[in-house]
């Protein structure tokens, strides 16, 4: 004797689909010959005489055809929890063929009984059987999905959205059986559907009514079912559902959705950019494929975060080839093997190597000859670049330079520089260095024997990017330990990497040359709130579960960042997310010989202090903060043309 836990899993499977067979078949023939008599009975007026001498062999031809009309429509060859409108159909189809038949029968083989008389009964047994195969159908599957919702470790989940789609949502958790969710409750802000029931689920409105629901069915997870939702609407909602420790989950958009349809596997956790007030992006693509098509693309800094985010996004537009360029060996071999199937095909080549290196680049712009760059290679990190000043000026600086230089010489088209907040009145060396980097690339833009156009992006911090406090927060909170957060007020703005790379490309596409394009960051963050989303998010209580340390600002940096300069000023582009700097112009010869001799100081081995006097005297705006340089921030010298002075055109 095989025992149970014996059985494969295959085995059991074929095992319970021959039970349903079976049980469904044996059914319908017990609803045919209970139809039957019924009929009989309602036909004869309920008289037993009368219906007894009207059976003779009648019942048993009627059931032989309804066996066989059965096992010929398949009708008990189905999935009880996926019955739908073809299975009904089979039905319908074979109990009309077999009554049909057995009155055929009648008149050709005609019993005891004229066959006038036995039309009442046969049209009154179809239309029992009819409705009671159909009933059983419905009954069967509604004692399956209740058996299933009854099973043990699902958790009570609500549905927001008592719509179209959260109706849709509503049966794709029904019907499939591989989840751990039991919908017990709609909520939606519809004042029409409150208090109303949608397939026996109470509906309640969230304003109210939100807290009352979840305990009153203890609901652990929300899933976000509306079409048309509000960005300000939706995060609402989810910080709502946070502070009372219950999971969000959110389906795709519908037009992801395939045939209609919607997989388990599809919905997915809220991230913490699902928090920031973000419409869609939409882009000028005919214009960014345009610029890049059929180009040679060079990326640095193409492992990178941002880097390796634009080189996906550019592949869309059918470059010729984009060149990849990054001195961090692991990371550029790694998204050589993400992107291997256009490594093969010649669209994507990883080079390893150094902006600094300028023989090199040198060779790579001669060998390549690109038509567009972005320049995304740089020392981003605030508190080590305090320490390491030297360093953040040959890559920001001089590794610009060198790139920019060789861009010009060899009439790239356009020339793309990913910058950084931090350069607006910049507090630490990193900013400075950037800033640097920008006021190089303006003056060569105006020099009288370049060809290339050089365009400057600007925006925050990107979530997700290396270091970003998002990893590390995640990090701290998986290992149950503090939160640093180095102080109450200290506010970022946040973008997300493809938003963010979405933008490059299009003021790459838009940009003419000189252009200092600013991105619409929305409002900014504050750090403490982001530790508290992202505590909530892993299902934990701020202050109780896990403590939120405030370690204090860090060398280099500032409570609040900026994106304009106020004497920088903003004209609006043909792009909401997108607006330009009024650049101040200044002499590239001047700034060249500044530079020079920056770069010289950086390669030898002088102090520290003497390299950041020289960037406080190029960047008169830059005040140190929570650093050892603060003491070098006396009134700078006149080094540059201020703007009124920059308005004459005095290059060389």
């Amino acid at each position: 004797m095989i025992l149970k836990n014996e059985l494969s899993p295959e085995k059991r499977k074929a095992i319970a689909g021959y039970v349903t067979k079976i049980l469904v078949l044996g059914a319908d023939f017990v609803c045919s010959l209970i139809a039957f008599l019924l009929a009989l009975l309602i036909a004869s007026k309920f008289n037993l005489a009368d219906a007894q001498s009207m059976i003779g062999r009648a019942v048993l031809l009627l059931l032989v055809l309804r066996a066989a009309a059965f096992m010929f429509f398949k009708t008990h060859r189905l999935i009880l929890r996926f019955i739908g409108e073809r299975d009904f159909w089979n039905v319908f189809l074979a109990i009309t063929a077999s009554s049909a038949l057995f009155w055929l029968l009648l008149h050709l083989y005609p019993s005891r009984i004229p066959p006038q008389e036995v039309l009442p009964v046969i049209i009154i047994d179809y239309l029992i059987l009819l409705g009671m195969a159909i009933s059983a159908r419905i009954l069967l599957r509604l004692i399956l999905n209740q058996h299933k919702q009854q099973r043990n470790g699902r958790r009570n989940t609500a549905i927001f959205g008592a719509g179209e789609m959260g109706n849709m949502l509503l049966r794709v958790l029904q019907h499939n059986g591989s989840h751990d969710y039991r919908i017990v409750a709609f909520f939606d802000d519809n004042p029409k559907v409150h208090r109303k029931s949608l397939n026996g689920i109470e509906v309640f409105n969230p304003g109210e009514d939100f807290a009352k629901a979840i305990r009153k069915y203890g609901i652990k997870v929300a899933i976000i079912g509306i079409n048309q939702l509000s960005e300000e609407r939706r995060i609402e909602f989810i910080q709502a559902c946070l502070e009372h420790k219950v999971q969000v989950l959110k389906v795709p958009p519908t037009e992801d959705w395939l045939n209609n349809s919607l997989n388990i596997g599809q919905l997915r956790d809220i991230r913490f950019e699902d928090l920031l007030n973000r419409p869609p992006i939409k882009l000028d693509e005919a214009g960014i494929k345009q610029s890049v098509h059929n180009k040679v693309v060079l990326v640095t800094g193409c492992a990178g975060s941002i880097g390796s985010e634009i080189i996906r996004q550019l592949l869309r537009y059918q470059p010729r080839l984009i060149i990849g360029l990054d001195q961090a060996e692991t990371p550029l071999a790694e998204i050589g093997l993400a992107l291997h199937h256009h490594v093969d095909n010649n669209l994507f080549l990883p080079i390893l190597g150094d902006v600094k290196d300028y023989e090199y680049m040198h060779y790579l712009f001669e060998q390549y000859q690109p038509n567009y760059v972005f320049h995304a290679a740089a020392y981003k990190h605030v508190p080590v670049m305090e320490r390491f000043p030297a360093e953040a000026v040959k890559v920001n600086v001089m590794g610009t330079q060198n790139i920019a230089g060789l861009s010009s010489r060899f009439n790239v088209e356009k020339f793309v520089m990913i910058s950084t907040d931090k350069v607006v009145k910049p507090s630490n060396v990193m900013g400075a260095s950037k800033r640097i980097a920008e006021i190089y690339i303006q003056s060569l833009n105006n020099h009288p024997n370049n060809n290339t156009q050089f365009i400057t992006t600007r925006f925050g911090n990107v979530l997700g990017s290396n270091g970003s406090v998002i990893p590390i927060f995640k990090q701290q909170i998986e290992n149950r330990q503090p939160v640093t957060v180095t102080d109450p007020n200290v506010t970022r703005f946040f973008m997300t990497i493809p938003e963010a790379c979405q933008l490059v490309l299009e003021a790459g596409a838009m940009g003419n040359g000189g252009e200092i394009f600013i991105f619409d960051m929305g409002k900014p963050v504050r750090i403490v709130e982001l530790a508290e989303r992202m505590i909530q998010m892993a299902g934990l209580k701020p202050g109780k579960d896990i403590q939120i340390i405030f370690t204090g600002l860090r060398p280099g940096e500032k409570l609040n960042e900026e994106l304009l300069d106020a004497e920088e000023g903003l004209i609006e582009t043909h792009h909401s997310k997108i607006r330009k700097a009024n650049v101040r112009h200044c002499n590239h010869y001047e700034v060249g010989k500044q530079i020079g001799r920056l770069i010289e100081i950086a390669s030898s081995n002088e102090p520290a202090q003497e390299l950041v006097k020289i960037m406080k005297e190029i960047v008169p705006e830059f005040t140190s903060q929570n650093s050892d340089f603060s003491a070098l921030d006396t009134p700078p010298p006149h080094s540059l043309p201020s703007p009124s002075e920059g308005n004459r055109s005095d290059m060389t």
